[in-house]
């Protein structure tokens, strides 16, 4: 019984250090190679390969991860975690977008829609620079002051270049580019208007109803975005979504018929809608730069409303560098083929990992590859 006993408690001393290594396994024995042929073959450490040409890795070693970045634009390994761009990485920063006016006629639109800016300046001056301060977001009365009143907005696109009349469908958009680049690292902040000049309705001349009015157009913005092109030819965009828009509803103490209380917002100085509420903005497809600001039916009163950004941040990368999952622990994977259609030289690299409860192991794997014609 005892013989028994100490061979169990042999076997299970042996289980768990084996169980233990199992669990501490590194990655030093784990490599990728490449399987060469009359057209993939090194020059030196540089894999030569011809355009078009599959290339197939060879992993070594099984570990229970590997992620691919292939080197090319947006999926090099050394930018997967970047946040920001170097400004000396840009070669262009454009701020786009499109707009329409819908409904009505030329005077339901003429000057009634502003796109603002303003962006830190003076730095000859530094104790005296002028940058928005940023609205406080739960002080209504302070905020509107702040911009209504102290904040020496500019234009960003002329009224003149804006809709002067309206179109029957986003078709007759005008559409805007215009270069930020000069505002990189700067405090640089966006406004829109609806009636910045607090128009009232214009009269519709007809003498059978002196007291007729015309419609307010709405304004529809599509597509609105920076775009950001890299000296590595990469173009990244950043939509409106990013920019931190906020409304500052100016008439949100006023009951006009027109809002069905249903449908406005559970913050009326602050909030937007999902649908089309008169002298409202409609964020709901900011995602991917779409917005609206409903405008008035005939015969009641126009609105005027704010729509202002918090500070852009020109030199952020919305969207880091990306690799592929090749492999995952419930995978047994010997081989890899990729193929680059681009001529160039690139660093592919294999992110290898292992991980569980109690152990963590990390390498990479890196081949310079050289693709010709």
């Amino acid at each position: 019984m005892k013989t028994y006993k100490f061979l169990i408690l042999t076997l299970g001393t042996l289980l768990f250090a084996s169980c233990e290594k199992e669990l501490d396994r590194d990655l030093t024995d784990v490599s990728v190679t490449v399987a060469t042929n009359e057209n993939v073959r090194y020059e030196g450490n540089i894999l030569t390969v011809k355009k078009g040409t599959p290339v197939e890795f060879l992993f070594h070693g099984d570990p229970d991860y590997i992620s691919f970045f292939s080197g090319e634009i947006g999926h090099q390994y050394i930018y997967r975690d970047r946040k920001e761009i170097s400004v000396e990485d840009i070669v262009s920063c454009d701020f786009k977008f499109s707009i329409w006016a819908q409904y009505g006629v030329a005077n339901s639109c003429k000057d009634q829609f502003d796109v603002l800016y303003l962006a830190e300046e003076d730095p000859d001056n530094p104790g005296n620079t002028i940058f928005f301060p940023g609205m406080s977001k739960n002080n209504f009365e302070a905020d509107s002051v702040l911009v209504e009143k102290n904040t020496p907005w500019k234009e960003l696109i002329t009224r003149a270049q804006l809709p002067q009349a309206p179109v029957t469908s986003a078709a007759g958009a005008l559409s805007f580019s215009k270069s930020v680049k000069e505002y990189i690292g700067k405090k640089l902040t966006l406004a829109l208007v609806l009636n910045r000049d607090q128009k009232e309705a214009i009269s519709a001349n007809n003498p059978e109803d002196p007291e007729a009015t015309i419609v307010q157009s709405t304004f529809n913005i599509l597509n609105m975005c920076v775009e950001t092109k890299w000296k590595n030819g990469r173009v990244t965009t950043a939509y409106a979504s990013s920019f931190g828009f906020t409304p500052l509803n100016m008439k949100n103490k006023t009951k006009y018929e027109e809002q069905a209380p249903e449908n406005m917002p559970k913050d009326l100085e602050y909030g937007s809608v999902s649908t089309g509420v008169t002298g409202m903005w409609n964020l709901s497809s900011i995602k991917s730069g779409g917005f609206t600001i409903n405008g008035t039916a005939a015969n009641n009163p126009w609105k005027y409303n704010w729509l202002v950004s918090d500070y852009l941040n020109l030199a952020e990368c919305p969207e880091p560098d990306s690799g592929v999952k090749v492999k995952d622990i419930s995978l047994d994977l010997e081989s890899y083929s990729y193929t680059y259609n681009q001529v160039g030289t690139y660093t592919a690299t294999f992110l290898m990992n292992n991980a569980n409860y109690s152990h963590v192991a990390s390498k990479t794997c890196e081949l310079i590859i050289n693709v010709t014609e």
